[in-house]
């Protein structure tokens, strides 16, 4: 039968009680040692002051000047990005503000209050996480305990960080507090997403924007870190480290803390390698140097490789729209330029790849490598847009521009033999091909945004011919009538019959209403042809104005269907009008080389057919 502790002997009970208390005092001590054993790189190394805040120099500078001249605002708003020093600073600011030892603006950090700041421990230094704590009720309270002076510090500072968090309920009970709060309180703001934060809110506060700290202060923050740590590590390593975190000190410090607790005496890149995985340059320069060759078989396969390492699409297409963007800058501005953000043994490999690319060329790599990341992350088959992608980067060059097509139409059509009779109906006629542009496959880049390289003018290419023409004289046509207009049409048409681009309405267009003395010319075409019209307004007017010695307004109207209607009384027939095509005569039109060479080009049609005779004919009519 069990004794209670009561019934044991003194000398039982005394020893009991030594006993429990040498093990609860072991215990705790243990607890305390294991507790206090180890504090990471970003706590161990938060900033204690103004002078040690890192890549945010002139924020500093005006704190410590508003505390040392007393001109400080009741309420402060620090915004950035994660890990750049905004709450550190609030803590600091807060430590300036009360510090009895404060010296031009900066803390001294040895006394109680400085101390119990740095700890989280004053009572007169609230901090409150506004993701926890943004309800109207919790704000409430705040106002409350905000009339109730501070204990022994001269000012109540509130540091509310994340404050974006807050609901509208929130704000809206803080706003009368913010703009008249008692005069012994300070608020001070951090928030990572600052438009989230209400006009309102904004307009009562001192906003301080917290820029991102550069890779090159992170790593040579990283590099005095490891000399107090007595860790060597290779300034490669280190300028990695820097890059990954983004411009986040608190992130640079995480990273290098995960590499330090693998307790290798060096930091290498190898060791990173082996942690993170190869880094971008050297896992993407395989592929770009494939794509430099104008490789496709061996650019599919170098972007294998990665992706079978366990580097994923959205992760190699970033790191290529990076190293494009790396030899871009190389190329515009030098590789010695301080934009290029990489370690100096690799800015003479982006100089070695930068003559191999052109400037629009790699506009266009990035634009087509950043629109396939954006496709790919909601296709059911990303892996075909990523391939075709890889195929295409490495084909750019031979992708023709516009001009070089038109030239070389023209030199195909100047050139091609003629071994047709002369009545042959072939060599009487001239096809109208309507180029459509076919769609893109998902993830390549619009037409627009496609490199042009401006191709050297042939001597016998089209638009050669049609800028060494000789200029035309005027046409008088002053006695034109109000209705007709006939002659100032067919003196339009034989002048916009050199160009390329009107042949493609000239055969569907009709003349509807010319009014000379209110400077109008009315046309009507088909419904289908308004994409192609509307852009050749402007230089159908130009020419009128040439032509009339006036200005004219050019009007256009369309039609449902291709028929056009009959020409209005006293107006003149257009001297090209859409005719049914000969099946015979459209397979040996497509038969024909240079107009294949035409519709394999533009990826057109055969829309209408005209003998040439006729329209001879047509132009003379009076």
């Amino acid at each position: 039968m069990a004794l209670s502790r009561d019934a044991w002997p003194r000398s039982l009970r005394l020893f009991h009680g030594r006993v429990s208390w040498l093990a609860s005092g072991l215990c705790t001590g243990y607890i305390d040692h294991m507790a206090e054993a180890y504090t990471v790189l970003a706590r161990r190394y938060r900033s204690r002051d103004f002078s040690e805040l890192i890549g945010q120099e002139p924020i500093a500078q005006t704190l410590k000047n508003a505390v040392a001249t007393g001109r400080l605002a009741h309420a402060f708003l620090f915004t950035g990005t994660r890990g750049v020093g905004k709450t550190s600073s609030a803590r600091i600011l807060a430590k300036a503000i009360n510090c009895p030892n404060v010296k031009d603006g900066q803390p001294c950090g040895t006394c109680n209050t400085c101390q119990a700041i740095a700890r989280g421990e004053e009572i007169d230094v609230i901090e409150i996480d506004g993701a926890s704590n943004n309800g109207v009720d919790q704000i409430r309270e705040l106002r409350q305990n905000a009339g109730v002076a501070p204990s022994h510090c001269p000012f109540k500072i509130y540091i509310i960080d994340e404050v974006h968090m807050l609901t509208t309920a929130a704000f809206n009970a803080l706003l009368k507090t913010l703009e008249e709060p008692p005069p012994h309180v300070k608020f001070i703001f951090a928030t990572t997403d600052v438009q989230k934060l209400p006009a309102t809110i904004l307009s009562r506060c001192q906003r301080y924007d917290f820029k991102n700290i550069p890779t090159g202060t992170i790593a040579e923050y990283l590099a005095l870190i490891c000399q107090q740590e007595k860790v060597v590590a290779d300034p490669a390593a280190l300028h990695r480290i820097a890059a990954t975190a983004a411009g986040s000190m608190r992130d640079a410090l995480s990273l290098l803390d995960r590499v330090l607790s693998l307790g290798a005496q060096r930091v290498t890149e190898q060791l990173l390698q082996d942690l993170l995985g190869k880094p971008p340059l050297e896992a993407v320069a395989g592929v770009i140097q494939a794509i430099a060759a104008q490789d496709a078989a061996l650019t599919l396969q170098h972007a294998d490789e990665q992706l079978n390492s366990g580097l994923s699409m959205e992760r190699l297409l970033a790191d290529l729209s990076e190293f494009f963007r790396n030899i871009l800058i190389a190329k515009a501005c030098g590789h010695d330029s301080q934009l290029l953000d990489m370690p100096a043994e690799w800015r003479q490999s982006v100089a070695t790849l930068a003559p191999k690319f052109d400037t629009p060329t790699l506009v266009h790599h990035i634009a087509l490598a950043d629109q396939t990341l954006r496709s790919i992350k909601f296709s059911t088959m990303p892996r075909p847009l990523f391939d075709a992608l890889m195929v295409r980067l490495a084909l750019a060059q031979q992708f023709s521009s516009l001009g070089e097509l038109l030239d070389q139409v023209g030199r195909a059509a100047d050139t091609e033999p003629s071994p047709q009779k002369k009545n042959d109906p072939l060599t009487t006629a001239s096809a109208t091909a309507a180029t459509t542009h076919a769609p893109l496959p998902t993830g390549a880049a619009p037409i627009a945004s496609q490199p042009i390289r401006q191709a050297p003018a042939q001597p016998n290419s089209p638009s050669q011919r049609l800028a060494n023409a000789p200029a035309r004289p005027p046409q008088a046509v002053s006695n034109i009538p109000a209705v007709s207009g006939g002659d100032l049409w067919q003196a339009l048409q034989q002048r916009l019959a050199e160009s390329l681009q009107f042949v493609a309405i000239g055969n569907y267009c009709q003349l509807d209403r010319c009014d000379f003395d209110a400077g109008i010319m009315r046309l009507s075409l088909p419904l289908r042809l308004q994409a192609s019209a509307e852009p050749l307004r402007p230089k159908i007017e130009g020419v009128l104005a040439e032509l009339a010695n006036r200005q004219f307004r050019v009007e256009f109207q369309y039609t449902d269907d291709a028929a056009l209607p009959a020409p209005r009384p006293g107006t003149a027939p257009a001297p090209h009008t859409a005719r049914s095509i000969d099946p015979e005569l459209l397979q040996r039109l497509r038969d024909n080389p240079a107009v294949k060479s035409i519709l394999d080009k533009f990826g057109g049609m055969i829309t209408a057919v005209e003998p040439l005779q006729d329209a001879d004919a047509a132009a003379h009519q009076p």
